[in-house]
């Protein structure tokens, strides 16, 4: 009998480490069993016992309900499979956070986002028995933003300050810069994102009480991204680009874009920073320095807001240099921030409040909310026009007076950006009294610097379910209701010879557009390598296409043949699919299938040989 092994000697010995599947992996095992693998093969393949394999099976609905709940950062670090309401919650509470802080470099403060989660999460319970009891605590908060990736949210006191010596060090280096590459106050710009909520007249108004019970009425909807630029002389504004949440509306249907006082574009959810780059600003820039006859040379300054994204702009146009300013310096240095984004809005708000007094006058039928009913984005863009046409050069060269004092000048008579706000918020005040009606009889300053000030689009409840249903494509009753299951469509050889053209013809377009040929090698790199696990199935398909079936017909030299079973249903499904796909190229027929102009690209070392319908998707 071999002697018990002492305390000592367990202790020395090192405990093996436990091996944690996250979703990810667990969602390859349902696949595989899927495809038709065995328990025990599957188990092997990923050195796991078959028990585990079994019970990731039984558990297959709560993991792939897993996975299509959360964000895609979570399905890589999770490892379990986590309540259904806690995932629907940190969903919704996500979107929520990118809707705050997408248009501006906003950070939150860690107590409001705890607060809404803990809202969110009564909302996703509502009705619901036995609900987990949940409080929101820091450690949780901690989690959810790794799981999330989530980096604009901040401990309590840090979220509104302002870093005044990263700005000071900003500032010395933007003069280093402008005396070393010569720039002119014609040549510096600095573009600015702002929310517009643009049919707001103040939430004490007798109009926004009676529109906000209207049912299907969404403060969320009225609401548009504007990006301002202009140049620090103050004679140059560039045309503002409108992003809007709709395809298409009504109002703008017929209008010739180029007359637009706006750049039109629509997004549900992400900025068009790049777009508005190349197709706006660079046209527009180069056009009116060519009728001043300067150089083409640009210093563009942008704030440190995720949406400008530094790798795409930083080298974008060989005449434009683009400058980042630090996190948590715009309230101090940003020339449009000194007062110009907040004087478009009260000169649009006037423009809203003139328009809708000269209508009342002309027709006294006519009230208030139904002149607010009445407005479409056709009026917005034209009073968003007219707005941003009476900022003065003046009040935009004095804006620049904190970040490059040098570049302003003296104009005669000009009192300044705060006055000129100060006259247009009692313009406003004075309209309102003659329009009359609850909450404009008794308007006062403090209500027009309300609809003024810069605040975020906090979407309800009810718009963060409509977004996270259009985000899965799955809606949460179908979800839970465990009566209807995900739609599951067949993965065809076909199908993934279509995306690999796809996938081709970008790179191609990539490498003949993009002026910076590494870039373009870099995003070809990148995509081939995430691509290919696909190109391995479809290896894989093509091969079992060839292989000859499982029972062969014998015939023996005499009369008469052996019974021929039938072959299976997989082998028959597999030739059905791959009927379509065109099989790869003998030798003699190699040099009849390459693309036009292959031979010439391939000269110049831009890819290497492979068959045209099977292009190279792993760089040298």
């Amino acid at each position: 009998m071999a002697p018990k092994r002492t305390a000592d000697v367990l202790s020395s010995v090192p405990k093996r480490k436990k091996a944690v599947m996250c979703l990810t992996e667990k969602i390859r095992v349902l696949d595989k069993l899927r495809a038709g693998m065995s328990y025990s093969a599957v188990g092997r393949e990923f050195r796991v016992n078959e028990s585990t394999v079994r019970y990731i099976k039984k558990k297959e609905k709560e993991i792939r309900r897993a996975v299509r709940e959360a964000a895609p950062q979570s399905a890589r670090l999770t490892s379990t499979v986590r309540d259904e309401a806690m995932e629907k919650m940190e969903k919704r509470l996500s979107l929520w956070i990118h809707e705050m802080t997408a248009d501006r470099n906003r950070i939150m403060d860690s107590i409001v986002v705890r607060l809404k989660a803990k809202e969110i999460y009564g909302h996703v319970t509502q009705g619901r028995r036995n609900v987990k009891p949940f409080s929101a605590s820091a450690g949780w908060l901690a989690r959810f933003k790794r799981r999330y990736g989530v980096r604009s949210v901040k401990p309590a006191g840090e979220a509104g300050s302002a870093d005044r010596g990263a700005a000071e060090e900003f500032k010395k280096h933007l003069q280093s810069v402008i005396q070393e590459k010569g720039y002119v106050e014609e040549q510096v710009f600095n573009a600015d994102e702002t929310g517009l909520f643009y049919k707001d007249v103040g939430k004490r108004t007798y109009v926004t009480q009676m529109a906000s019970r209207a049912p299907g009425f969404k403060t969320f909807r009225d609401h548009a991204t504007l990006l301002l630029c202009a140049n620090a002389k103050g004679d140059f504004k560039c045309k503002p680009l409108m992003v809007y949440r709709a395809p298409n509306p009504q109002a703008p249907k017929g209008k010739d874009e180029n007359r637009m006082p706006v750049h039109w574009r629509w997004n549900k959810k992400a900025w068009v920073m790049s777009d508005w780059f190349h197709s706006c600003f660079v046209p527009e820039v180069e056009h009116y320095l060519q009728d001043r006859n300067l150089a083409f040379k640009v210093l563009l300054i942008l704030d440190n807001a995720p949406v400008h994204r530094r790798e795409e702009l930083e080298n974008a146009h060989p005449n434009v240099e683009v400058l980042f300013m630090p996190p948590n310096t715009t309230s101090l240095i940003q020339p449009l921030d000194q007062g110009i984004i907040k004087a478009f809005k009260a000169h649009y708000t006037e423009e809203f409040y003139t328009s809708a007094w000269e209508t009342l006058k002309a027709n006294k039928e006519t009230t208030m909310l139904d002149y607010w009913k009445s407005v479409t984005i056709r009026h917005v863009i034209d009073y968003i026009g007219t707005a941003w046409d009476s900022i003065t050069p003046a009040s935009i060269n004095n804006c620049w007076k904190n970040v490059w004092p040098d570049c302003v000048e003296s104009f005669e008579g000009f009192e300044g950006v705060s006055e000129n706000i100060k006259n247009s918020v009692k313009n406003i005040v004075r309209i309102a009294r003659q329009i009359r009606g609850e909450g404009f009889d008794d308007m006062k300053e403090e209500d027009v610097e309300e609809i003024l000030a810069e605040k975020a689009v906090e979407p309800t409840n009810e718009d963060l379910d409509e977004m996270a249903k259009q985000g899965t494509g799955v809606s949460d009753d179908e979800d839970s209701s465990g009566t209807k299951t995900p739609r599951v469509v067949p993965l065809t050889a076909a199908k993934i010879a279509e995306w690999n053209s796809a996938l081709e013809k970008i790179f191609n377009d990539m490498e003949e557009c993009d002026p910076l040929l590494d870039r373009s090698l870099k995003f070809k790199h990148l995509a081939s390598t995430a691509f290919a696990p696909y190109m391995e199935m479809l290896k894989e398909m093509r091969q079992k296409a060839k292989q000859p079936k499982p029972i062969q017909s014998f015939r023996p030299d005499g009369e008469g043949q052996m019974p021929t079973p039938s072959t299976s249903g997989q082998s028959q499904t597999l030739k059905e699919e791959l009927a379509g796909v065109e099989a790869p190229p003998s030798s003699a027929e190699y040099s009849t299938t390459l693309s036009p102009g292959f031979h010439e690209q391939a000269r110049v070392g831009r890819f290497n040989t492979r068959p045209h319908h099977l292009p190279q998707l792993h760089p040298q």
